[in-house]
């Protein structure tokens, strides 16, 4: 299909809209691999590194695309709490963003795709940063998933997931949400933290659009008790879509560069 800004992109929501290339790592995501790091050097190394690293990468983004936090108040109201954030993925720097510029002073881990994780280097550069391969393909390796998740949350260490799964690079509509940030929410008794990135954009001289990036944090959201656990995951994730659409189409229903 092709987007209201003029881009080709999958007709079907949940394909990828790049390709990921050079999956070369032969490395099995199941039961026996450890999706958070048990190595007492990789956690010492990913430490300095993170701590070198983030005011280069918050530096970076704040120059490249002039990146913008509104609603911070929101994230500082959970400062000392576990919980679970959403984000649209419509950039390429756009999890790794959050954890240098929105959380700068506080380690956060981000799901993706197991398949980036292949990929020789980025693969280690991701694990790095706090990145954790979600197992698509793997009963046994989910489980592990999902206790290594726990555990991390336990120690109020914050997650953050991409609810529409695939990225698909400066899309301005909100894709529909699949279901396991909010299974962790409810099944972790933690609240959920909608991040909504949004852009704006300037024509240049070669008529191609110069984006600049905006992080708007929402008000955080409480699962409903009242409800079977079923019913809490769905209205947890409704109410978290409907906000980050709300919020996108608030934004782009002004003028911010595009044509329509």
């Amino acid at each position: 299909m092709i987007d209201k800004d003029g881009i080709d992109r999958p007709d079907n929501p949940d394909e990828i809209a790049r390709p990921i290339i050079n999956e070369k790592r032969k490395v099995k995501f199941d039961e026996h691999y450890n999706f958070r790091s048990r190595s007492l050097f990789f956690r010492f190394w990913s430490f300095c590194f993170i701590i070198f690293a983030k005011p280069i990468l918050n530096l970076f983004v704040k120059i490249k695309w002039n990146y913008k936090i509104v609603g911070k108040q929101n994230y500082k109201a959970l400062k000392k709490k576990a919980f679970v954030m959403t984000l649209n993925h419509v950039h390429i720097c756009d999890d790794v963003s959050i954890g240098t510029n929105l959380c700068f002073g506080r380690k956060i881990y981000f799901t993706g795709l197991d398949r980036s994780f292949r990929r020789p280097m980025v693969g280690f550069w991701l694990r790095t940063l706090g990145g954790i391969p979600i197992p698509n393909s793997s009963l046994s390796g989910m489980r592990k998933f999902n206790d290594d998740i726990s555990f991390l949350l336990k120690k109020k260490k914050p997650v953050l997931f991409n609810p529409e799964s695939h990225m698909w690079l400066y899309y301005r509509d909100i894709r529909p949400f699949k279901r396991g940030a909010f299974v962790t929410a409810v099944k972790n008794d933690v609240p959920v933290l909608p991040l909504v990135l949004l852009f704006s954009a300037k024509k240049k001289r070669n008529g191609k659009l110069k984006y600049s990036l905006t992080l708007k944090v929402c008000q955080p959201i409480e699962k409903d008790k009242t409800l079977s656990e079923r019913e809490q995951i769905d209205k947890l994730m409704n109410e978290t879509y409907l906000v980050t659409k709300n919020t996108a189409d608030e934004w782009y229903s002004q003028n911010r560069g595009f044509e329509n």
